[in-house]
């Protein structure tokens, strides 16, 4: 579940700056392998690993671990829940920019 400790708040994870940038590339796709995402925001596999991970456990991203022929391949791609939680955080943040002016 996401760390959102009152209604209106950044969801934490979410707002953590890989995860974001996670998020938003994968929002404008139905998936992309992992190595695309690691070569895409110059993350190592480690950090992605981890970084996906906890988008998985909150149920945000989707993670596919299949074979190309005989080789290894992970997927991951935004679920409705993702993509719902990408659209509260976007919407969160534009109203803290509203308040702002």
């Amino acid at each position: 579940m996401a760390k959102r400790t009152q209604p209106g708040l950044i969801d934490e994870v979410i707002h953590q700056r890989t995860r974001l940038a996670i998020m938003a590339t994968l929002a404008g796709v139905a998936g992309l392998e992992f190595n695309e995402i690691k070569a895409e925001l110059g993350l190592n596999d480690g950090n992605l690993s981890a970084h996906a991970a906890s988008l998985e456990r909150a149920g945000y991203v989707r993670i596919v671990k299949d074979f190309k022929g005989r080789v290894p391949r992970t997927t991951l791609a935004i679920t409705a829940k993702g993509r719902k939680a990408l659209r509260r955080y976007v919407e969160s943040l534009q109203a803290i920019l509203d308040k702002a002016r």
